[in-house]
């Protein structure tokens, strides 16, 4: 018994290993995900970061098949799902991929990535009031999302770099999550650049037209600052 229980200790130090490694290597994030199936043959975490890996890589062929095998093996599984949805997008196939990221959010709502990723399908399909949905969907659960709660409490502290930092490291890998992109507004009007806080605000309405508070905070930028930028624009 406590050999079985160090083996699956040593998988999940493994896998978190792994985990950890992808943002910075994936080329050997890939081969500690191979490593670990040659020791868990169909771990489904394992196979979830090997696909990954394949994609931050560059083998998309390769990460659809595993995502696409995990999907079927995993059927009750968001985040296999999820993932194949990814790579079917950026394979182009963007039906699929709607599909493949609705059935994500139905089996698991609080995803905000997946509800952020249907939006952008939506709009690439030009299904603007469907987007709209799943960003407002999105916007809903952006307060649970800690990789905005930190930017949020720099915002509320007055720590206007800190804020600024976090949220343009965030929108550089999620460029649509609207709820950031407020919040980069919040902080370019707060520092007096109130053009680039009227086209932060206006590519949210863009993107989410029933997203209230952006039109809000729209709506309260002087004129007069945003007059200049508009009459070159003319």
């Amino acid at each position: 018994m406590n050999g079985e229980a160090d083996a699956t200790g040593t998988v999940e130090v493994a896998l978190e290993h792994t985990a950890r490694l992808m943002a910075q290597n994936p080329a050997l994030a890939l081969e500690q995900a191979q490593e670990i199936l040659k020791v868990a043959p169909n771990h489904p975490v394992a196979l979830l970061l090997l696909g990954r890996a394949q994609r931050g890589t560059g083998d998309l062929p390769a990460a659809l098949r595993t995502f696409k095998g995990l999907a079927d093996s995993q059927h009750r599984w968001a985040a296999a799902y999820f993932e194949w949805g990814q790579a079917l997008g950026e394979s182009g196939q963007h039906s699929e991929a709607t599909a493949a990221v609705r059935r994500a959010v139905e089996l698991k709502p609080d995803l905000p990535d997946a509800w952020r990723s249907l939006g952008d399908l939506l709009i690439i399909q030009g299904d603007a009031p469907g987007a709209d949905l799943a960003y407002a969907r999105q916007l809903q659960l952006s307060t649970r999302d800690p990789r905005l709660q930190g930017a949020a409490a720099a915002l509320l502290e007055n720590k206007i770099p800190d804020a600024e930092a976090a949220l343009r490291t965030h929108l550089m890998k999620h460029p649509t999550d609207v709820a950031a992109l407020r919040m980069l507004a919040e902080v370019a009007s707060r520092l007096g650049r109130m053009s680039d806080a009227e086209q932060l605000l206006l590519r949210c309405l863009e993107l989410a037209p029933s997203f209230n508070p952006a039109r809000h905070n729209y709506a309260l930028i002087p004129t007069a600052a945003i007059a200049p930028a508009r009459r070159c624009a003319s």
